[in-house]
This record gives C-alpha cells, structure tokens and sequence, in this order.
C-alpha cells in the first residue's frame, strides 16, 4: 500500500475527542500536512459552512508520482458532518476505495485522521497546521 493511499485513507476516518471550549474557539481552515511531502487544505463547506472539505494542493518528494497526481485539487474528504465538539464524520474516495473518515480536533494545531476501509483496514495519522 502506497504511502500516499495510506494518508488518503488515514484522512477519511479520525479517532479522539476535543475539549468543548478549544473546538469553539479554533478555526480549522488553512494548509495542513501530514509530513514534508504533501499539503491538504482544510474548509468548511456544503451547507451553511457547517461541513469539512480536505483538498490536495501539493505534492512533493515521494508522493509526487504519477499515480497521486491526479488527485491535486481534488477533496479527499467533501462534506464530512459535524459529529461532535471539534469533531467530523465523512467518507473518502481514493484510487477507487471508499473508507469511513473521522476527523477530531486535538489542539490549535493537530487534527487526529483516523481512516478504515472494510472496517478491518486502519490507518490513523497526524495533520500539522501549516505555520
């Protein structure tokens, strides 16, 4: 499995919980990563602003192949629900795959992606906020 499918995957589900007040007061939009190679950008959209939308804007290093660029300026994840204080439950579509996509909040500047395809197959990962 790719590492690129791995982070894909890892973004379309998100294990943990986030305090109350710190999900309130943190705005989540903006360029996130889970490593030097790749960048997501974070916004909320779908209706009223309500839902999370991750894109791919960049690849560099190893993830930038021929088999991950056809995912830049694309959504990972495309209107993933509210599920929660600093919480969203979405799905994430890649290299035909569909997986259950939960994302949490843990903090100004983490995003907990915890990702599963057929319930079995899980991969959880970190996104750091872009300074």
């Amino acid at each position: 499995m790719n590492s690129f499918f791995k982070v894909g995957l890892a973004l379309a589900m998100v294990a943990g919980m986030a305090a109350p007040s710190l999900a309130q007061s943190v705005d989540v939009t903006g360029m996130w990563r889970p490593d030097k190679n790749s960048d997501y950008d974070v916004s909320m959209c779908g209706k009223d602003n309500a839902q999370l939308c991750i894109k791919v804007v960049a690849l560099r290093g190893n993830m930038d192949t021929d088999k991950n660029r056809p995912y830049l300026g694309t959504y990972l994840i495309d209107k993933a629900k509210p599920s929660g204080a600093g919480r969203w439950k979405g799905k994430l579509t890649l290299f035909g795959q569909t997986g259950d996509a939960t994302l949490t909040l843990r903090g100004e500047n983490t995003i907990h992606v915890k990702a599963c395809a057929y319930i079995v197959v899980c991969r959880e990962i970190e996104l750091t906020r872009v300074q």
